[in-house]
């Protein structure tokens, strides 16, 4: 399989020096603070905030001054502080939604951060989709990084 073909599951883990519970609630609770909308949302310069409903059925919206500007997915599992899944479709149709797993393990020093992002089948441009998020999830987690420090 070349790599313009890989539709495999998406891995990225980062280390964040802080315990368990705050690297589960800065991830969570403080999304609007670290992910960097400007550059990674639907709305772009017009998008102010991200929220996460906590809990399963909740979604991912990113909101801008007059109100929604779309939904990025559905809680599908909600176990804080040691995980948490969602589909993953911003500004996307649903039914071609990836499905993220993010999970956070104690470690030396802080907290394993591990996210896996898989169903790139589910999309007719799933292995150049994949491509573009392997360096993006690495800009946003690296903003989450940053944050926790």
């Amino acid at each position: 399989m070349t790599v313009e073909q890989d539709i495999s599951p998406l891995v990225k883990t980062v280390v964040v020096p802080v315990g368990v519970e705050r690297a589960f609630e800065a991830f969570t609770a403080e999304t609007s603070a670290w992910w960097p909308l400007f550059s990674h949302s639907v709305g772009a310069a017009a998008a102010n905030e991200v929220r996460l409903e906590g809990a399963v059925g909740g979604r991912i919206v990113e909101y801008g001054a007059d109100g929604e500007i779309a939904t990025w997915g559905t809680l599908s599992d909600w176990d804080p502080p040691k995980s948490l899944s969602f589909s993953w479709h911003p500004g996307q149709d649903p039914s071609e939604a990836g499905q993220v797993t993010v999970t956070f393990n104690a470690t030396d020093g802080g907290t394993q951060v591990q996210l896996v992002h898989s169903g790139w089948e589910r999309r007719d441009d799933g292995a150049r989709a994949r491509l573009s998020y392997d360096t993006g999830w690495d800009y946003v987690l690296g903003k989450y990084v940053e944050h926790t420090r």
